[in-house]
């Protein structure tokens, strides 16, 4: 009986050891661990918390299928609250007590900046499906940071564009947007592309609301005053919405062309109040890439929460996929191989294929453009005049890219 037993026992430890071919018994396999770490606060707190829906619903696929290289993945979610300060604190627990394997998020620019030095520091890599200053990419660029959202250069330029196919004599701009490293570089990229399509563009006024502004009636009516024949904003969420609700009364939307961040949250939150013919510009919400893969993933997060995905939830999902991957190509979890396996790497997501590019880690996204419109497919208005642009059209020139880091020091 004791020889049975010792053979039993030595038949079950050579199983374990042939599983998967990964050399470890399946019941010592490590869960791989990703923190998801957004900014539940503010104009931020919707886009955050549809993002981490869309990183549960991939992750319950990828697990429900046997995980990545047969080990289950795990989340953990923490919040920046909005703060520079917390965002490092928090990020710092995840590396050092969850031990997690990957990062993902935030949504603040502000905190991506800030919690990137930390998690570079400790050579964990974080993809980035929210905040997109494009001084994550370039000006403060890190092996250890992925894009998967167009950034600010990116996302103004193909914006100014569409404005200008829009309204292509308006030669007098004004601009709003809110006053951070995100807008500030939203409308920098604006400004610089205009001057490049329409030479004698004239930028009369620039509105800097604080994040998070409660009244714009100040900055409403300087702008009308100005009279220009186009506004770039750059205004998102909570505050786009209320800057809709009390430009309405002054007859703005009727009087001057104007473009920003009109995405299905803010749609949604705006309801019989979004200005129709109002230009908008997004990052990828069901109704703006109305292809097969996006419309499967629709009916999945239908099922599982209610609602429709915006492009918080399906940026989180594709950067989920995107990381697992680059682990199935690399074959480990290591981060060093991870980041080589990823660069260049082409990847079918729910906004069609991209890549990302291995100069600075740069996803070649797509942009998207439209106007606001009823469609009688759905209760709550969409866009109508779609413009989908890849982001191999609207990305920095490698050229450009290599220029800005010999003057900020980076060295690739």
């Amino acid at each position: 009986m004791r020889k049975l037993t010792v053979s039993f026992f030595i038949l079950g430890v050579l199983a374990g050891f042939l599983v998967l071919g990964q050399g470890i018994p399946v019941c010592a396999q490590e869960p791989i661990k990703i923190g998801a770490i957004y900014d539940f606060v503010g104009g931020c707190h919707m886009y955050s918390e549809t993002g981490v829906k869309g990183i549960k619903i991939a992750l319950e696929e990828i697990n429900a299928k046997g995980g990545i290289l047969g080990r289950k993945v795990e989340y953990i979610v923490r919040d920046t609250e909005g703060k520079v300060d917390v965002a490092v604190r928090e990020v710092k627990d995840l590396i050092l007590r969850e031990k997690v394997n990957f990062l993902i998020g935030p949504c603040s620019s502000g905190t991506g900046l800030a919690m990137q030095v930390v998690h570079s520091e400790y050579k964990v890599l974080r993809i980035s499906p929210i905040a997109n200053t494009e001084g994550q990419t370039v000006d403060k660029f890190s092996p250890y940071f992925v894009q998967v959202v167009p950034n600010t250069y990116m996302e103004a330029v193909a914006a100014t564009r569409y404005l200008h196919k829009k309204v292509p004599k308006a030669k007098k701009f004004c601009t709003i947007g809110p006053d951070y490293e995100f807008g500030r570089r939203e409308e920098t990229a604006f400004a610089d592309e205009i001057k490049r399509l329409v030479p004698d563009a004239e930028i009369v006024y620039q509105a800097w609301p604080k994040l998070g502004e409660k009244d714009f009636t100040a900055f409403i009516t300087a702008i009308m005053a100005k009279k220009p024949d186009a506004v770039h904003g750059s205004l998102f969420g909570g505050d786009l919405v209320s800057f809709t609700k009390q430009a309405a009364p002054y007859g703005f939307f009727q009087k001057t062309p104007f473009i920003a961040l009109y995405d299905f949250p803010v749609l949604l939150a705006l309801g019989p109040d979004a200005p129709e013919g109002t230009f908008g510009f997004g990052r990828g919400c069901f109704f703006m890439d109305p292809n097969p893969k996006m419309m499967e993933f629709v009916e999945k997060y239908k099922k599982a929460t209610g609602e429709y995905p915006d492009g918080w939830a399906v940026q989180n999902y594709d950067a989920v996929y995107l990381l697992k991957a680059a682990i199935d190509k690399a074959k480990t979890t290591d981060t060093e191989a991870v980041i080589k396996a990823i660069e260049g790497m082409p990847f079918e997501g729910l906004r069609q294929q991209f890549s990302i590019r291995a100069l600075d880690h740069m996803g070649t996204v797509p942009c998207y453009q439209g106007t606001i419109a009823k469609d009688p497919k759905y209760p709550f208005k969409i866009w109508t005049d779609l413009s989908r642009v890849p982001g191999d059209q609207v990305i920095r020139p490698e050229a450009s890219v290599r220029e800005i880091w010999k003057k900020t020091g980076v060295v690739r």
